[in-house]
């Protein structure tokens, strides 16, 4: 009997032992799911709570994500303006200066930090940092942004304001008027002397675009080129079409205004790189050349160099 019981007990502990066993084995991996382990809330959670102006929620699901990423710009803006809804202004201007200075949206996060500035009625960091905006060349295309931010209402009738506002017309830095030389009404000569055509530069679109309306004294081409300052890369662009129906024939062109001319160029594709200058030699006359290159800027050849005159002027 005692045999027995003592088999039968070794049999249980046996079993126990396994039993156990399985479940240590299982131990590393049920025990975060069963406890529940702290893990960042994904990005997308507090997204959601922001986007539903959950303000407080989005702030506290965005606290573990920043601790683990603290280098998300989208991130920093978004609990940035959690706490502006909540009223933490300076905790406010805190984020949104990190966003900026991580370098997402820069222009908009010293808004961002404006409009908190504003909520707290300290107007001279309002104005000092709209007018950084200004300095930066986008005080034109944040325009609407500004001005549609609530928290500058009250600032309306504050001269100081009005005189911000009144930068912000865009377009109206210095490199957008780099190339209102070129606009007039032109006659066009070749380099033989000869009447090469008419061309009517205009400026339009408030001051953001050059427009080329150009007719050929012969064979009734015409054509016109959209010319613009793109404030990302800080270039000027060339778009031309013409009445050929071939827009390959005219590849866009971008460059840079440098000692007095704009020159622009064509990508180098199938070894053929072009380069268009203009500048002005006199009120009321500009010379433009267009050079080629097969050697991938080594050498250049001339292939059109014109004078314009003011119409009804002399070349």
């Amino acid at each position: 009997m005692r045999r027995a019981a003592s088999r039968l007990c070794t049999r249980l502990v046996s079993r126990l032992c396994l039993a156990l066993g399985a479940a240590a084995s299982a131990l590393p991996i049920a025990l975060p799911i069963a406890l529940g382990a702290q893990r960042p809330p994904s990005t997308a959670v507090a997204d959601s709570l922001f986007a539903a102006q959950k303000w407080a929620e989005a702030l506290a699901a965005y606290t573990p994500v920043m601790s683990a990423e603290p280098a998300n710009g989208p991130a920093w803006t978004n609990v940035g303006e959690s706490q502006l809804q909540l009223g933490h202004f300076d905790d406010a201007i805190a984020a949104f200066a990190k966003a900026e200075n991580l370098k997402f949206r820069p222009m908009l996060n010293i808004i961002n930090q404006a409009r908190a500035y504003a909520a707290k009625r300290d107007d001279a960091h309002v104005m000092t940092s709209i007018q950084r905006v200004i300095d930066g060349g986008a005080g034109g295309a944040l325009k609407g942004y500004i001005l549609g931010s609530t928290e500058f209402n009250r600032l309306t009738n504050d001269t100081r304001w009005q005189a911000l506002v009144a930068q912000m017309k865009p377009c109206t830095s210095a490199p957008f008027r780099q190339f209102d030389f070129w606009i007039g009404d032109w006659d066009v000569y070749g380099a033989q002397g000869g009447l090469a055509g008419h061309n009517l530069v205009t400026l339009e679109q408030d001051g953001c675009l050059l427009v080329e309306h150009w007719t050929s004294s012969a064979g009734g081409q015409t054509g016109t080129s959209f010319n613009y300052y793109d404030i990302r890369d800080k270039k000027w662009h060339q778009l031309y079409i013409d009445n050929s129906g071939n827009a390959g024939a005219f590849p866009a062109m971008a460059g840079v205004f440098e000692n007095g001319k704009l020159v622009l160029y064509t990508d180098d594709t199938n070894n053929t790189l072009s380069r268009w200058t203009w500048y002005l030699m006199a009120p009321g006359k500009v010379k433009q050349m267009s050079e080629v290159s097969r050697d991938h800027g080594k050498t250049w050849q001339i292939n059109w160099n014109s004078v314009y005159v003011t119409k009804g002027g002399q070349p």
